[in-house]
């Protein structure tokens, strides 16, 4: 992992990447019940952080949910969402399809 952060090569081409697709990934490998635990943790504790935000008459800004695990089941279903899209999109806007 250090190698792999301290690349500059490879972090190039993450910044090439659609924003959508730059979000990390935690391996399936380093998962675990106790990691899910505190990942749920930390998304309640930034949801509480907003309701104070909010409680205070600021809006808060969103808060990203913390990374977990992306299975091939994910991704396909992603890829199904993507196309499905992009066929509405070819119907109802064709001037917009050429832009995909």
């Amino acid at each position: 992992m250090q190698a792999l952060t301290d690349d500059d090569e490879w972090a190039e081409q993450v910044l090439r990447l659609p924003q959508a697709e730059r979000r990390p990934t935690v391996p399936m490998a380093e998962w675990s019940p106790e990691v899910e635990r505190l990942t749920d943790l930390l998304d309640r504790v930034g949801d509480l952080i907003r309701a104070v935000v909010a409680s205070a008459g600021a809006k808060p800004k969103r808060m990203q949910p913390a990374p977990r695990p992306t299975t091939a089941l994910d991704r396909a279903r992603a890829r199904r969402r993507r196309a499905t899209h992009n066929r509405l999109v070819n119907v109802l806007l064709p001037h917009k399809a050429s832009d995909q």
